[in-house]
């Protein structure tokens, strides 16, 4: 009839205090922040214990390459419209400070983003 009523309304607890999901009708709210968990990087880590082989995508555009089962950096903050993606060359190490850790990127870092 084009309102929502209780019975729309689900809820996926996390544990008595925390949600990871809420859906309201057709509008669904998840909490990214614990959808995983371990972060990204961990879950790499994890998974490349058992062999490079797991990664099916990664080694069929990539091949085996170390550098490629490991969290990268990213200039997010540099990166502030679409016209930056029409640059040729790799932003100075500068522009990959992270604003919301307040922490530069460091000379080893750095080469492994340039190598990549």
């Amino acid at each position: 009839m084009g309102q929502t009523a209780y019975a729309d309304v689900n809820v996926i607890p996390l544990n008595a205090e925390r949600n990871l999901q809420l859906r309201i009708g057709n509008l669904v709210f998840t909490d990214s922040c614990q959808f995983l968990a371990s972060s990204l990087d961990n879950l790499v880590k994890t998974l490349k214990k058992s062999g490079p082989d797991r990664f099916v995508h990664t080694t069929g555009y990539f091949g085996n390459a170390e550098e490629y089962f490991e969290k990268g950096c990213y200039p997010y903050d540099y990166m502030i419209d679409e016209t930056k993606f029409d640059e040729t060359a790799l932003p100075l190490k500068e522009s990959f400070f992270n604003k919301l850790t307040n922490e530069h990127l460091s000379d080893d870092q750095y080469e492994r983003e340039k190598n990549i």
